[in-house]
């Protein structure tokens, strides 16, 4: 039996954050929360998430500059990372590929569209 793929949500709206784990859950895959960038980097000691979905505003650090740091850290350098936010603009898009972002998704989104993003990771 293959082990679950293992997704990291990080965001700190509890309801979307839970949602989405939920969606994820019932997708098959494995799936830690966080809710802001402090508890992702506690949680980031301990496993090697296939892929990290991050919101880009967060209270304190951002999810761009959590993507910045983990690009510098060889244990999840290579580690997809999808940024979600409602800002839409190109250079929202922009600043989350320069910051090492693999993806770009914006909120609010469908539950077959986060299931098709993560799937192509």
């Amino acid at each position: 039996m293959n082990a679950k793929r293992i997704v990291l949500v990080i965001d700190d709206e509890r309801a979307f954050c839970d949602v989405v784990a939920e969606i994820l859950s019932n997708s098959g895959y494995e799936v830690e929360k966080a809710y802001d960038v402090d508890q992702a980097l506690s949680i980031l000691q301990n496993i090697r998430p296939d892929l990290i979905l991050v919101d880009i505003m967060m209270p304190g650090v951002d999810g761009l500059s959590l993507t910045r740091q983990l690009r510098c850290d060889p244990y999840h350098a290579e580690t997809p990372i999808i940024v979600a936010s409602a800002k839409s603009t190109p250079e929202d898009y922009d600043h989350a590929i320069q910051s090492g972002a693999n993806d770009f998704l914006l909120k609010p989104f469908s539950a077959s569209t986060l299931r098709d993003m993560i799937d192509t990771y």
